[in-house]
């Protein structure tokens, strides 16, 4: 029976083989007044087979478990890169992965072939991996610091709550029948589980794990057990394809926020958000035509080309009736809602008639209008021109970058040509050649000290030297075969824009890299994927 329950918890999600996929989903988020808003997802696990129990490293770094081969092992996604790692080799599956405090080291549950299950710790660096518990057969847990577990232990029948001190070898049993889902509470001390004393109305508790005191704080929903913390004090929790919300400093009721059936999402089964709440990954289980569908594909944006070439046409379409002065026809290569911009984000306006408005007085006034495109780089629905525009008055050169949809052009950016007394691309060069030796000091040296890294438009991802350097260090040493060639490079004033062909660890993946250098040091870098 002992054999059994074992299987049951852990290899739950394999009991549904015959039905959809599992997969982890990746969005943008944000919730204000009781309303939720999920933006720019995407399937980030794109796997046939079980991908669940996601977790973030940070917010450019998750981890789940993945199957390959018919086995589960620990997957990690990098963002800025669009970039997987596997992470352990050994003969038992993982799960539950999770980053330790203060730790170059992730945790798993392995089950082992000869059915042994326990709490492992595995080192980034090198995938060396060792027992953290050895007498407890761990199903679930989290860390509640660098060397405190809450965890679900399995004992006959029943998960009973235990928290377990690693530097003083000790365990304290302080729950009978638990459920599987245990997060830190922002803000506070505590630890929240999933009470099963009551078979019929199952709790959301929180536990002390320094003195084992447990207070009530709501009820699940029925017959659910996972649920996920935002920053603010809000827990989110789902059902089928509805995920809910409650506001613990308001009062205890559930209240439906979002139907993701629409991305052809049917089973909720795990949520997860980084620190400040702003990103949240849901593994869930899709449909297999829904898989075929949406592939990669951004799950709010269905009607995004997915081709390079749709992208370069649409954006191509508004050029030829710019330079014939077709204002109509120009105007109609953008969609209803185009939004323009200033790079990197200052918006200037918006909406194809004001889009109109705006160009009209220069298409009556200029007889000579042209723009020439001297180099585009194209990477899904982005397209980046290096644009000469002609007027009566002067020549003017520029880069433009445009979001593109089925609809047209979403989005026109714009970037100003700046004065430089220095050549951007010494530096940037030098990165680049100290990138692929993996020398992270002579990397860094071309960084200024507060360097900031943003996902574009202007998401910042991370900020100085030192955050940059942790989180690239870890890089190196895990992608042996690292490699980035340089396909296309425009050069703007003090701003080096490269269309980057990276590869690691047998993998290669594309993106485009804006580089801003100050004082002979690379003081900005603008990632799109």
């Amino acid at each position: 029976m002992r054999r059994f329950l074992q299987y049951l918890i852990i290899f739950n999600s394999f009991l549904l083989l015959a039905q959809p996929n599992t997969e982890i989903f990746l969005f943008d988020a944000t919730y204000d007044s009781g309303k939720l808003q999920l933006l720019n997802g995407k399937n980030i696990s794109n796997n046939e087979g079980y991908d669940n129990q996601p977790s973030f490293i940070n917010d450019n770094a998750i981890l789940f478990s993945s199957t390959r081969n018919g086995q589960t092992d620990i997957l990690e996604y990098r963002d800025n890169y669009g970039s997987k790692t596997w992470l352990c080799f050994t003969e038992g599956g993982e799960y539950t992965p999770l980053k330790i405090p203060n730790s170059n080291k992730v945790s798993a549950v392995r089950l082992d072939k000869d059915g042994k299950q326990r709490l492992y710790a595995y080192d980034l660096r090198n995938g060396e991996n060792s027992e953290l518990i050895k007498d407890l057969v761990v199903a679930y847990y989290t860390w509640f610091n660098d060397h405190l577990i809450v965890s679900a232990v399995i004992e006959g029948e029943e998960l009973n709550l235990y928290a377990t001190n690693l530097t003083e070898g000790t365990s304290r049993k302080y729950q009978t029948k638990v459920g599987r889902s245990f997060q830190k509470i922002p803000n506070s001390n505590l630890v929240s589980y999933i009470s099963k004393e009551n078979d019929s109305i199952w709790q959301i508790k929180s536990l002390d794990p320094l003195t084992g005191s447990a207070r009530f704080i709501a009820n699940t929903l029925p017959g659910v057990e996972d649920i996920c913390w935002l920053i603010n004090g809000t827990i989110l929790s789902a059902k089928d394809n509805l995920l809910y919300a409650m506001d613990t400093k308001k009062n205890s009721d559930w209240k439906e926020v979002m139907d993701l059936k629409t991305i052809g999402v049917n089973r909720i089964t795990r949520i997860a958000s980084n620190a400040i709440s702003s990103k949240l990954l849901i593994a869930a289980d899709i449909d297999a035509k829904e898989a075929s569908d949406t592939g990669n594909n951004d799950a709010n944006t269905q009607t995004t080309p997915t081709t390079d070439l749709d992208a370069g046409a649409i954006v191509q379409k508004h050029i030829e009736p710019y330079n014939s002065g077709d204002l109509e026809a120009f105007a109609n290569a953008f969609s209803e809602n185009v939004i323009v911009s200033k790079f990197p984000n200052e918006k200037n306006y918006e909406g194809r008639q004001e889009l109109k408005r705006n160009y009209e007085g220069s298409f009556k006034v200029n007889k000579n209008l042209s723009v020439q495109v001297n180099n585009r780089m194209v990477l899904k629905n982005m397209v980046i021109d290096d644009e000469i525009s002609t007027k009566n008055d002067g020549m003017n050169r520029h880069v433009t970058i445009y979001r593109t949809g089925n609809d047209g052009i979403e989005s026109m950016t714009f970037v100003s040509n700046s004065k430089t007394t220095t050549n951007p691309e010494i530096i940037v060069d030098k990165q680049l050649e100290s990138y692929n030796k993996r020398d992270i000091d002579a990397f860094m040296n071309t960084y200024s000290k507060d360097i900031k890294l943003y996902k574009y438009p202007n998401d910042l991802q991370t900020d100085g030297q030192a955050a940059m350097r942790k989180s690239y260090l870890s890089w190196f040493e895990r992608s042996k075969d690292l490699r980035a060639v340089i396909k296309k490079r425009i050069v703007l004033g003090n701003k080096v824009i490269d269309q980057e062909e990276v590869i690691a660890n047998g993998q290669k993946f594309n993106a485009i890299a804006i580089y801003e250098i100050e004082n002979g040091l690379i003081k900005k870098v603008t990632f799109i994927q």
